[in-house]
């Protein structure tokens, strides 16, 4: 199985995932945001996959420095704009397989569908 953890190196539900991934032997590439942001299309696929409102990481210190005409998201295309202009937007850990699209670390649903 092919997977690529996406995310910051510095992230803690990054490192879990990562963690996780090496423990169970799991062979995995990792992008950093930071260094290689996602594309458009890549985050609209994802977004079409998982929705938008799951993806769009409000919790975090970017989405709370944004001004608050930024913040005001009305429709799946601005909030894909938007997570492409700020990638550091996207709720972490992104695990991409060939069949399956995981949204931040669990390890529970890591176990139920990596395993």
């Amino acid at each position: 199985m092919i997977v690529t953890l996406y995310g910051i190196r510095n992230c803690d539900s990054v490192k879990k995932a990562q963690s996780w991934l090496i423990a169970n032997n799991l062979t995995f590439d990792f992008s950093d945001f930071k260094l290689n942001p996602p594309d458009y299309t890549t985050i609209s696929r994802w977004a079409k996959s998982v929705g938008w409102e799951k993806l769009l990481n409000k919790q975090s210190k970017t989405f709370r420095e944004l001004s608050p005409e930024q913040k005001v998201i009305d429709d799946e295309e601005h909030a894909i704009a938007l997570m492409h202009q700020y990638p550091l937007l996207i709720k972490r850990p992104v695990l991409e397989s060939e069949k399956k699209l995981l949204i931040g670390f669990s390890e529970s649903t890591y176990n139920e569908f990596l395993l």
